[in-house]
C-alpha cells in the first residue's frame, strides 16, 4: 500500500508541473490570470478570507454567495497570496497550489474506497490523469476541488457503511456548495436509513443559523428570484441554452421558465427510475448527476469534477475509459472557448459533444450487457 500511495503522490507532482507549465507559457501571456498588479479570480476569496480575519462577518460585511465552511477554508491561499501583496505569480500560484492539493486528498480517498488496493491505486490514477482534475484546479484555479474531496470523503464512508460518518460529511460538503444535497437521495434509497434525511439538514442548519440570524436577508444566497446567487434556475456558464444565447446576441434557445422545468421533471424522472431499478451506488449517484449537469440552465465546467471523481472506479468494469477521458478534455476546452477566446459558437458544438460522450457513457452504466451484446452482433 505504501507503495501505491507514494505512486499517486509522484504522479501528482509530475502532473502538477506539467499543467503549471501550460498555464504559464500558454495562459498567463493571454491575460488569463490578470496583471501582477490586479490578480483576476472568479471570486472575491481574498475579500471574503480578510473579512473573516479582521472579524467581520461574511454575507453581512462582504458579498458572499457561497456557503461558510467554503470559505474559511480559503483563507489559508489568501494568507499566503497576502504575504506577496496580493501579486501575480505568487497570488495566483497560491490557489493553484491550494486547490491542487484537494486533488491528491481526493485520490488517496479514492484509492482506500476500493476493497482491492490495486483497483483503489487505477481509480486514483484515472482521476489525477483526467484533464478536468488539474485543467480545473490549476490553470482554471477554481474551487471546486475542494467540493470533490469532501464528496469523496463521503463516498468512502457511505461505501463501507459508515453511516453516522457517512451522514456528517454530507452534512459538511453542503457547507461547501448545495450540490452536496445530490448524494441524500440516493444514500438514502439504497440504506433506507433515516440518518441521511436528518443529519446532513441538521449540520447545515446548525452552522448557517448564526449567520442568517445576523445577516438577515443578504446570507439567503439561494434566491432563486435573484441572479448570480447559487442556484441552478439561471442561464450561465457552459451551459447549452447559456451558450447559444451568448453566440446569438442574447436569443435563448428555450426560455428560462421551460429550462427550469425540464431539470425539475428530467431530475425526478431519472430519480424514479433509480428507485425503480437501483444499480449501484456510485452507478446510480453518476447517473442523477449527470441528469443534473446536462439539464441545468447554470451550468460551470468545474461541476464536471464530481463526475471524474464518481466515474473513475466504474470505468476498467464497464470499459468507458475512452468516454471518461474524451468528455473531460471537451468540457475543458468548451470553458477556453468560453473564455478567454470568447467564441461562444465552437463552445457550444463542443459542449454538445460532452452532451453526447456522457449520454453514451450513461447508457453503458445502465445496460452494459446489452451494450456488448449489440457490438458482438455487428
Amino acid at each position: 500500500m505504501r507503495t501505491y500511495e507514494l505512486r499517486i503522490l509522484g504522479v501528482f507532482l509530475v502532473l502538477f508541473i506539467a499543467y503549471l507549465l501550460i498555464a504559464f507559457i500558454v495562459l498567463e501571456p493571454l491575460g488569463y490570470y490578470g496583471t501582477p498588479e490586479l490578480p483576476r479570480f472568479a471570486d472575491p476569496w481574498i475579500a471574503r478570507a480578510e473579512t473573516i480575519v479582521s472579524g467581520g462577518l461574511l454575507y453581512r460585511d462582504v458579498f458572499t454567495t457561497t456557503p461558510p465552511l467554503i470559505n474559511f477554508l480559503l483563507v489559508s491561499p489568501a494568507l499566503v497570496s497576502g504575504l506577496f501583496g496580493h501579486r501575480n505569480p505568487w497570488a495566483t500560484l497560491s490557489f493553484m497550489t491550494y486547490f491542487s492539493l484537494f486533488n491528491l486528498f481526493a485520490a488517496y480517498l479514492l484509492m482506500y474506497m476500493a476493497k482491492d488496493r490495486k483497483e483503489g491505486y487505477r481509480s486514483a490514477l484515472y482521476f489525477l490523469l483526467n484533464p478536468l482534475t488539474f485543467g480545473n484546479s490549476l490553470l482554471r484555479r477554481q474551487d471546486e476541488s475542494i467540493l470533490v474531496f469532501f464528496f469523496s470523503l463521503a463516498l468512502l464512508f457511505l461505501v463501507h457503511q459508515q453511516h453516522w460518518r457517512a451522514s456528517v460529511a454530507i452534512g459538511l460538503t453542503l457547507l461547501i456548495k448545495l450540490s452536496g444535497a445530490v448524494m441524500i437521495p440516493i444514500a438514502f434509497l439504497r440504506t433506507r436509513d433515516w440518518r441521511y434525511l436528518i443529519i446532513p439538514p441538521i449540520i447545515f442548519g446548525l452552522v448557517f443559523a448564526p449567520f442568517l440570524i445576523a445577516a438577515g436577508q443578504s446570507a439567503v444566497f439561494w434566491d432563486v428570484t435573484k441572479r448570480d446567487t447559487q442556484h441552478p434556475f439561471q442561464f450561465g456558464g457552459i451551459s447549452l441554452g447559456a451558450l447559444w444565447s451568448r453566440a446569438h446576441e442574447g436569443r435563448s434557445l428555450i426560455s428560462l421558465a421551460a429550462s427550469s422545468a425540464i431539470l425539475v421533471i428530467g431530475v425526478a424522472i431519472v430519480l424514479a427510475l433509480i428507485a425503480w431499478k437501483p444499480v449501484g451506488l456510485l452507478e446510480d449517484l453518476t447517473l442523477l448527476m449527470t441528469a443534473a449537469l446536462l439539464l441545468s440552465p447554470k451550468l460551470h465546467c468545474g461541476y464536471f469534477s464530481l463526475l471524474v471523481l464518481m466515474m473513475a472506479p466504474l470505468l476498467h468494469k464497464y470499459r468507458i475509459e475512452v468516454f471518461y477521458f474524451i468528455f473531460g478534455l471537451l468540457a475543458l476546452i468548451a470553458d477556453m472557448y468560453k473564455w478567454p477566446i470568447e467564441n461562444f459558437a465552437v463552445a457550444f458544438s463542443l459542449m454538445v459533444g460532452v452532451f453526447l460522450v456522457l449520454i453514451a457513457a450513461m447508457i453503458r452504466l445502465r445496460w452494459p450487457r446489452k451494450v456488448e451484446s449489440a457490438v458482438i452482433t455487428l
